[in-house]
């Protein structure tokens, strides 16, 4: 397989991921599901949902190119880079755009994934280049910290816009319903 090939379908599996990855602490509202996955509407959660899906997809492809011994050059810093270029960017188009016309899903669409493909050509030339081990070394270090970090905001969430859900008019998740097990 060669790399276009790779990033071409990389690209694709977290376009769609999105989707069903946006869904499922909403059918399945438990501890597990809030750690992967958005818990609200808020534009926090949304970051979540970007990094979440496309650091699963990532490790996912690590993990199948290893098995074909296709060994890529600098593999988690392109990751960790491209992840946190594409939420930069995704969010100096998407905020002026919703602050002027509100949620549209056909333009937050559009614009994830052209910035989709822009970061996803980001590391691809990253992996091209020289081998930078200790740079590797300090992103997965960096993707573990900032996924615990997300983790934390989603159980503990600031009380400012950037965490508001408009829809459900809260912070946070809602209420986990509990299941007592039969005594």
């Amino acid at each position: 397989m060669n790399l276009r090939k790779f990033f071409t379908i990389n690209t694709i599996a977290i376009f769609l991921c999105m989707f069903l990855f946006h869904f499922l602490y909403d059918l399945f509202p438990n501890f597990l599901t809030a750690i992967f996955f958005p818990v609200n509407e808020s534009l926090f959660e949304h970051l979540k949902l970007m990094y979440v899906t496309e650091i699963i997809v990532g490790l996912i492809a690590f993990f199948i190119l290893k098995k074909k011994k296709i060994k890529l050059k600098n593999y988690f810093l392109g990751l960790f880079s491209s992840t946190i270029v594409n939420i930069i960017l995704f969010f100096i188009i998407y905020l002026p755009i919703y602050e002027r016309f509100g949620e549209g899903i056909i333009y937050t669409m559009f614009i994830f994934l052209t910035v989709l493909i822009i970061t996803e050509y980001l590391f691809y030339l990253i992996t091209l280049q020289k081998e930078k081990t200790i740079l590797n070394a300090i992103s997965i270090i960096l993707i573990a910290i900032t996924w615990f970090s997300l983790i934390y905001l989603t159980f503990n969430p600031r009380k400012t816009p950037f965490f508001f859900d408009t829809k459900e008019e809260r912070y946070g998740l809602k209420k986990i319903k509990r299941i007592n097990s039969i005594r």
